[in-house]
């Protein structure tokens, strides 16, 4: 009997033993992690902020990128999300259409870019919609050849309705593509796809009407001009005007009195308030950036574009429910300059 109890003691001594050893073993690779992800996070800072200086630079005649570049593709397939994304974020950032460090790795950055289109980290996939979009801006070469799967995923991250920052980036996509008059012609086979996700994304989302309704009622207050000046936005950039004008409007107020500069500074507070009352609605977002798209395909197809949307807007604009009907208005404003001789037309058949 104490021979079989002795026995049984070593083998559940053993097995904690065991155990430890794992737990132990886990919590260093945790800790190693961690200590990863932050390296890794520093390196994204640098990568983003001088990504010039460090590819001019040498260190006894070598490049650091040739040496970083491969340890960031390695990392794209780390086991811990935010890593991944960190490595794809550093990687992106030397993206040109000059000859550098990453031109010798193209190949395996796409290949990695298409292992992960499908990533379980929103982070991940938001960078990815971002590289595919430096690409085209830069290097379409290197992605015509793949033009059908990356427009499949563009449409199908464009409709990502788990997170809109992926939405978003996606959605740059389309604008680029249209923006440039060497790559139009690539995107006219894919009009019928593209063109009624674009309308779709323009329908008020969940959020947008929360906002909307998260206003006090202000009927009996005169609007101010800002607030009624007609105003279409066509370009990311846009969004900065009100920023850079109030910039230029203070750059000349430095002869003013103490008093002055306390009516100026309640006058600051109040505008701050109205600025933050405002950033919902001046801020990029999925709808405005589908408009923009919208608008420079317009632009750039004209009729083709009318016999692709007529239908689709019709549908939008004849809905009974009210957001469909704001969206195809909305429509209707973003494609009037490409459009407006072929929109006529269609409304006379009808």
């Amino acid at each position: 009997m104490l021979g079989r109890r002795g026995g049984r003691a070593g083998v559940g001594r053993a097995e904690n033993g065991q155990l430890e050893d794992e737990k132990e073993e886990q919590q260093l690779t945790d800790l190693r992690a961690v200590h990863l992800q932050g390296a890794f996070s520093t390196l994204d800072k640098l990568c983003q902020d001088i990504p010039k200086k460090l590819e001019l630079m040498e260190v006894g005649g070598t490049r650091p990128l040739d040496f970083m570049i491969p340890k960031f593709l390695t990392h794209i397939d780390s086991p811990y999300p935010k890593i991944r994304a960190h490595a794809l974020s550093c990687t992106i950032q030397f993206i040109s259409p000059d000859n550098n460090a990453l031109t010798l790795h193209l190949e395996p950055f796409m290949v990695a870019l298409f292992k992960h289109a499908s990533d379980e980290s929103s982070d991940v996939r938001k960078t990815v919609c971002q590289a595919l979009v430096q690409l085209l801006a830069t290097r379409p070469d290197v992605l015509v050849p793949h033009m059908g799967s990356v427009v499949d995923f563009m449409l199908f991250s464009t409709q990502d309705k788990d997170d809109e920052e992926v939405a978003l980036e996606a959605c740059e996509f389309w604008l680029t593509f249209a923006e440039d008059p060497e790559l139009v012609h690539q995107l006219r086979p894919y009009l019928p796809k593209v063109i009624p996700v674009l309308l779709e994304c323009m329908v008020y989302s969940e959020d947008d009407i929360a906002i909307l309704d998260g206003g006090e009622d202000d009927a009996a207050v005169p609007d101010k001009a800002s607030d009624i000046k007609p105003h279409l936005l066509s370009s990311k950039t846009h969004t900065n005007e009100r920023a850079e004008d109030v910039a230029g409007a203070g750059g000349g107020g430095g002869g003013k009195g103490r008093t002055n500069e306390e009516a100026d500074d309640e006058s600051d507070e109040s505008d701050y308030e109205d600025e933050d009352d405002d950033e919902a609605y001046t801020e990029w977002n999925l709808r405005k950036c589908s408009a923009a798209a919208l608008d420079v395909m317009a632009v750039a197809f004209e009729t083709e574009m009318m016999e692709v949307l007529l239908p689709y807007l019709k549908e939008k604009l004849f809905s009974p429910d009210w957001l469909d009907r704001e969206s195809g208005i909305l429509a209707l404003g973003a494609i009037a300059e490409g459009t407006f001789a072929s929109l006529l037309l269609g409304v006379s058949r009808n």
